[in-house]
């Protein structure tokens, strides 16, 4: 990724918004927060984004709203994108490039997952 690429985190929970920032500004990518399905989509449709952290359970429109935007907008390969849900890991990872997390508090598992997700291959 390119140096300040911009980040969407689509998140809710303030404290755990906070965290994927800070993973993403060690990837040098400016971070925009969304806090429901609805915001994310808005915020989709008026900028690029290289990569995107969405929580499946959110208020107003779920994040797998979000994930049937970007498919209709991407198609099935959804790269850079990571999903944290506490259901159905295994039928979202037919998405082929979708990273699909546990849902977790734990702000260091986030971490761990952004930066495998994103980490440039070598």
């Amino acid at each position: 990724m390119k140096r300040d690429e911009k980040l969407l985190i689509v998140e809710d929970n303030p404290l755990i918004a906070a965290a994927i920032e800070k993973a993403g500004e060690r990837h040098h990518l400016q971070a925009d927060v969304a806090t429901d399905g609805w915001d994310a989509i808005e915020k989709l449709r008026n900028e690029d984004y290289a990569a995107i952290v969405i929580d499946a359970d959110l208020p107003r429109h779920s994040g797998y709203g979000v994930l049937t935007y970007l498919r209709q907008e991407n198609g099935d390969r959804l790269d850079n994108v990571i999903l944290m849900t506490s259901s159905d890991q295994e039928s979202m990872r037919q998405h082929e490039g979708l990273a699909v997390i546990a849902r977790t508090e734990v702000i260091d598992d986030i971490a761990a997952a952004f930066t495998v997700a994103f980490e440039p291959a070598e």
